[in-house]
């Protein structure tokens, strides 16, 4: 595979990705990405695999460690963290962590994740939508 590819943006905003870049990571037509932009200088292009990822948000007590104490079960049962954002809703009281999950090397366990995570007395409200 080559280590780099030049390709431009068309007038709709869309980029090309070179067949042999999706047929390497079996892209396919429909296919939901993540686009981060790192720093302002460089975008980073995730592929959301079909039954390995999930969006997960949770409603927890805005109190210190509270979101390190959601993020140690989660990291504990092999699921990983693509990308997050989290936010005070209404401050000492209330916060929402929003995530986007690879659940490919957790072994299934994702029920057994959110099953702790619901019996957690810092968790308000979890929701969650495998992809």
């Amino acid at each position: 595979m080559r280590n780099f590819n030049v390709v431009k943006i068309d007038s709709k905003g869309r980029i090309l990705v070179p067949f042999h870049i999706r047929n390497h990571l079996n892209l396919n037509e429909g296919q939901e990405m993540i686009v981060n932009d790192k720093e302002g200088k460089e975008l980073i292009i995730f592929p959301l695999v079909k039954g390995n990822s999930a969006k997960i948000q949770v409603y927890i007590d805005d109190s210190p460690g509270s979101l390190s104490k959601v993020m140690e079960t989660i990291s504990g049962n092999n699921v990983d963290i693509i990308t997050s954002i989290s936010k005070t809703i209404e401050r000492g009281k209330m916060a929402e962590w929003s995530a986007i999950l690879d659940t490919s090397r957790c072994n299934g366990q994702l029920k057994t994740t959110i099953k702790k995570l619901r019996s957690m007395k810092n968790v308000k409200r979890l929701d969650i939508e495998e992809k």
